[in-house]
């Protein structure tokens, strides 16, 4: 399974990053991962501080799975391409961000997976091997969102999916 992990631009994730070196030692996944401005080496990955926009759609392309700190940017790339990915939120009690937004941001989509969507939210690190091994053996023709329309009061999943068609 090709895993492309991504924190984004500001900050460094090393708790994720950690994560997936541990979980790394039993799945024997190939991963690559963008980190950010973190100098440490983790054993079985493949790491970058930065990738160019054209070297990020190339590993897009390239992993089966993503898994990502919560920002808005990756969870819209995954679902233009109906990429499974999981979202990991930055915790400020951990000097991951300077605030909790990214917990409002997995609050408003959680409502929206299930066990058969592409996204999936991890809120407990520990928990982030399980949900790899409940996504990967999931068709890429699954929906990204669940489809169960009762979660979706706000129809905020159909709203995003129809500004990424409409190129709003």
């Amino acid at each position: 399974m090709k895993v492309l992990v991504t924190v984004g631009a500001q900050l460094p994730f090393k708790r994720l990053i950690e994560a997936i070196s541990d979980i790394n030692k039993s799945l024997n996944l190939d991963v690559f991962a963008q980190v950010g401005e973190d100098s440490r080496d983790y054993d079985g990955i493949q790491v970058i501080d930065f990738l160019s926009s054209n070297e990020y759609k190339t590993k897009l392309d390239w992993c089966d799975i993503v898994i990502a700190h919560a920002g808005m940017g990756t969870i819209i790339q995954c679902l233009e391409l109906n990429k499974k990915l999981i979202v990991v939120p930055r915790l400020a009690k951990f000097g991951e961000h300077r605030n909790d937004h990214q917990l409002d941001t997995i609050s408003r989509f959680e409502p929206l997976t299930s066990s058969s969507s592409l996204m999936r939210v991890c809120r407990n690190i520990d928990d982030l091997k399980q949900i790899l091994e409940e996504i990967e053996p999931l068709s890429e023709t699954n929906d990204f969102f669940t489809t169960a329309k009762e979660k979706d009061t706000e129809n905020l999943g159909e709203y995003i999916k129809k500004m990424i068609d409409d190129e709003v």
